[in-house]
């Protein structure tokens, strides 16, 4: 029997989460690189924002833990949809202070709860970390990174300031789309690369 996450490593490949092109993509940390990993287009099918929820729950256990959101595209869509599905509390975090007169940065919350930052991928990790400066400045408990795709190097793994929970790694993305047939020719190359990136 097929897992979640396996069903959502096949359907990333089919929605064409999963990129590999032939000119390289600036990515936010500078490295140049073919592949690319982006939920955006495949939240908006409402099949896949449930698969994606299926996944969470399985990883929650039940667990009554708040949700934090960070400061990207997706996450606040992400973190609403799992607390609505799992009636979770909610704590809302943006990055400028200020806006429409209305001052702060933190929204919603329970003072003292350990809080689970919710977001599409993990690369270099800056905006959860910023988000969760600011949950433990009010009053927050310890925070925690649930991601969907850890695509860190094995060299960074060990470094990174919270613990972070991963149904899925790049690494593991990219074997599979070897495996499967879903890369061929000089993607399959570009794919055995960023591979070797990975694993230093």
């Amino acid at each position: 029997m097929i897992t979640l996450t396996q069903a959502l490593m096949e359907r990333f490949w089919e929605a064409g989460a999963v990129v590999v092109r032939d000119a390289p993509i600036t990515l936010k940390s500078g490295r140049q690189s073919h592949v690319y990993v982006s939920l955006r287009h495949f939240v908006c099918e409402a099949a896949n924002l449930a698969l994606l929820s299926d996944v969470f729950g399985e990883w929650l256990e039940g667990r009554a833990l708040p949700l934090g959101s960070v400061s990207s595209l997706l996450s606040p869509v992400l973190c609403g949809a799992f607390a609505g599905r799992f009636d979770l509390p909610l704590a809302l975090f943006r990055a400028d202070a200020s806006e429409k007169g209305l001052a702060g940065q933190v929204f919603g919350g329970e003072k003292g709860a350990p809080v689970v930052l919710v977001d599409d991928v993990l690369t270099s990790g800056g905006t959860a970390v910023e988000a969760a400066r600011a949950f433990i400045e009010q009053g927050l408990g310890q925070p925690s990174l649930f991601v969907f795709v850890d695509k860190r190097p094995q060299s960074l793994r060990g470094k990174f300031p919270m613990p972070v929970a991963a149904p899925l790694t790049l690494g593991e993305l990219l074997g599979h789309g070897i495996e499967a047939g879903y890369l061929r020719g000089e993607a399959v190359g570009f794919a055995e690369k960023e591979l070797a990136f990975l694993a230093d």
